[in-house]
């Protein structure tokens, strides 16, 4: 068996602030006497990633994904624990290190803004020393997958968001790294752009066996290209494994039409269920949707047409997205 592209063994990761009270007193204090405050980013953090593997890290905002991806690329070390990438520990950002990884923060821009893309391409290209006429046939393919072909010679500033994050992305991977974090790489695109995106992502993780992490909120980018998935909360790890499996456990959607439009307290009392399990459908307000365990559906029905007028019913799978809104929601 070929060993882990990443190893990741109780990383922890703390940050320290100085704590600033209100008025002269309060800055006379920060002056002479700080009082810091310790905030744990990540606890205790353990996984592996095998090479080529497609690897999505979900977590609401501040649970720690972005630092953990800092951690991987080098930019910062952890507090404690240990991380290997291609056998590399990545703080010491050897140079053989950064030739076979590369990092993309959707909402940081890593091109240089002033230059046209072709001549920042051409600077990346210098600084990995790809051969030239390698280079040209990688430049060729990639403008031409992503369509951005007639914007090579158009500066990075004047582009517009999806466009320049095409250009970050073939940035990224010219030199064809062998791991890539990509943090948010479709934030802020059209729903076309994303998608074009997201196919290109996934042919190139096909084709050259790349193995990449992907964080992103758009859980259409996570459900299509990860066949895993890590859930981070609050800096922990409380998930690790497939999507379907997750998202397949002992539980359902049922949707229910009522002809008269209840609380959805008033549901969840009724089913004796948390109010969190409760939605409405966002078109029709007389339409709940309830995340309810499959074993009880017909006992739940039997309650609800005890009490409700019912009108239409249908049981979905629930999604991706649902299912960890509901676990942070907890």
């Amino acid at each position: 068996m070929s060993q882990p592209a990443i190893i990741v063994q109780d990383i922890k990761r703390s940050f320290r602030s100085v704590k600033k009270e209100e008025g002269f007193k309060g800055t006379m204090k920060l002056l002479f006497n700080p009082e810091y405050l310790t905030h744990d980013a990540l606890k205790g953090v353990t996984f592996t990633v095998a090479p080529g593997e497609f690897v999505g890290l979900i977590g609401a905002n501040g649970a720690g994904k972005t630092t953990l991806l800092k951690i991987l690329s080098g930019l910062i070390p952890p507090s404690s624990g240990e991380a290997k990438v291609l056998g590399h520990i990545p703080f010491e950002r050897s140079l053989a290190y950064r030739k076979e990884i590369s990092l993309v923060m959707g909402q940081k821009a890593q091109l240089w803004w002033d230059l046209p893309a072709l001549e920042a391409f051409d600077l990346l290209r210098a600084l990995y020393q790809i051969p030239k006429d390698v280079y040209k046939k990688r430049i060729d393919e990639l403008t031409t997958l992503l369509d951005v072909t007639r914007l090579l010679n158009t500066q990075i500033r004047r582009l517009s968001l999806g466009e320049r994050m095409k250009m970050e992305v073939i940035g990224a991977i010219i030199h064809l790294p062998k791991v890539i974090f990509l943090d948010e790489p479709t934030i802020g695109l059209d729903v076309l752009a994303s998608k074009k995106l997201r196919e290109f992502l996934k042919a190139h993780n096909q084709k050259e066996g790349a193995t990449i992490i992907l964080t992103s909120h758009n859980m259409d980018d996570i459900s299509e290209l990860c066949k895993r998935i890590l859930l981070v909360k609050e800096g922990a790890m409380i998930y690790d494994g497939s999507p379907v499996t997750f998202t397949n456990q002992d539980e359902c959607m049922l949707r229910i039409k009522l002809n008269t439009e209840p609380e959805m307290s008033d549901i969840a009392a009724t089913l004796s269920i948390m109010e969190t399990f409760v939605t409405k459908d966002e078109e029709d307000p007389t339409t709940y949707i309830l995340n309810v365990a499959r074993s009880k559906v017909a006992e739940h029905l039997q309650k609800l047409l005890l009490k409700y007028q019912v009108v239409d019913i249908g049981i979905q799978e629930p999604s991706l997205e649902r299912v960890i809104q509901r676990i942070y929601s907890q």
